[in-house]
């Protein structure tokens, strides 16, 4: 039975905190998690009923850092679920470090450290014979690098191109179908919860740069960061671009593309009847390989689709370490 500690209980935190409390998966126990209050920690485990939407009311609530519970003594697994920090990474790249110093395993859905520190992150894994899991940070639920490390790990992949938004995917959405202005089109995003308070890393393109470095580093071997990224976001879309293209069978999508060439994200035109041409808040990426040629993978890039993920690469943990002590 491993023992599982979550650090950030948001959104992601408290639905994955849920599921793993009520036995989602087998030989996992949720002994612990954390929010910016402080964390509880129960050695026997965690039940549903000890996880209400707000921890501070909890008279086990522990007023200490989160780091207090990454201990190898405490737990076998890391998940690392704080908000992404795209300046330094933190707290979520401390909290990875330790873990990984450890030998404690890791799975995570925080874009900032895997982006900022993958190699290192990396090293640190290596070095202490633990996992690093992170397919959760790019694409929500939908598979990517799972796809291209467990499924096809013997083919090249030479290049990517894809949406990697579903915010911006939304808005331009609207404006090509119902002809709302951006302004108009970021307004209702925000009311329906799609776009942030202050969308401006989703706006300007930051936002699928992190995840198209997290790509890029992760499929490729690519060994860049975020300043390598050539970004230009879409504030600069007007509803007269999307009805000219529109007028052509095209429409304007914010294209995320790593290849020889290097990474960039900027509006481009796409045809309608182009694989990665979706709609909405999906996300698509288009994967080039040498031999297979290209494939195109569709899903929904945020919100519940995430915790999809978070369980799987948790499973993938499972059964590795469930292997090795057969060995």
């Amino acid at each position: 039975m491993l023992r599982c500690i979550i650090v950030g209980y948001g959104f992601l935190g408290k639905r994955l905190a849920r599921l793993l409390a009520s036995g989602a998966i087998g030989d996992i126990k949720l002994v612990g998690v954390a929010s910016s209050k402080g964390y509880i920690y129960k050695e026997y485990g965690l039940m549903p009923g000890d996880l209400p939407d707000d921890l501070r009311f909890l008279s086990i609530l522990k007023p200490s850092p989160a780091s207090e519970l990454i201990d190898k003594r405490i737990t076998d697994l890391l998940v690392e679920l704080t908000p992404t920090n795209i300046r330094d990474g933190e707290p979520g790249l401390t909290h990875i470090r330790l873990a990984l110093e450890q030998g404690i395993d890791v799975v995570t859905a925080n874009k900032g450290p895997i982006a900022l520190a993958y190699e290192e992150l990396m090293g640190l894994a290596e070095k202490s014979g633990a996992m690093l899991l992170h397919e959760a940070t790019v694409g929500g639920g939908i598979p990517l690098i799972s796809l291209k490390n467990r499924c096809l790990a013997a083919d090249e992949l030479l290049s990517i191109k894809g949406i990697l938004n579903g915010t911006t995917n939304y808005i331009l959405s609207r404006m090509h179908f119902e002809e709302m202005t951006l302004e108009l089109a970021l307004r209702e995003a925000q009311m329906l919860g799609i776009a942030e308070r202050d969308p401006t890393l989703d706006l300007e393109g930051v936002d699928t740069a992190l995840k198209l470095v997290i790509l890029a580093n992760s499929l490729m071997n690519a060994g860049k960061r975020l300043s390598d990224v050539k970004i230009m976001g879409i504030t600069r879309i007007t509803s007269e671009a999307i009805a000219a293209a529109k007028g052509s069978g095209m429409t304007i999508k914010l294209i995320g593309i790593a290849d020889e060439e290097g990474l960039r994200v900027a509006p481009k035109l796409v045809r309608l009847n182009d694989p990665i041409c979706v709609h909405g808040t999906l996300n698509a990426v288009s994967f080039n390989f040498r031999i297979l040629g290209r494939l195109t993978i569709i899903g929904e890039g945020a919100g519940e689709s995430t915790v999809s993920a978070l369980l799987n690469d948790i499973y993938e943990v499972v059964k590795a370490r469930s292997r090795s002590n057969r060995i």
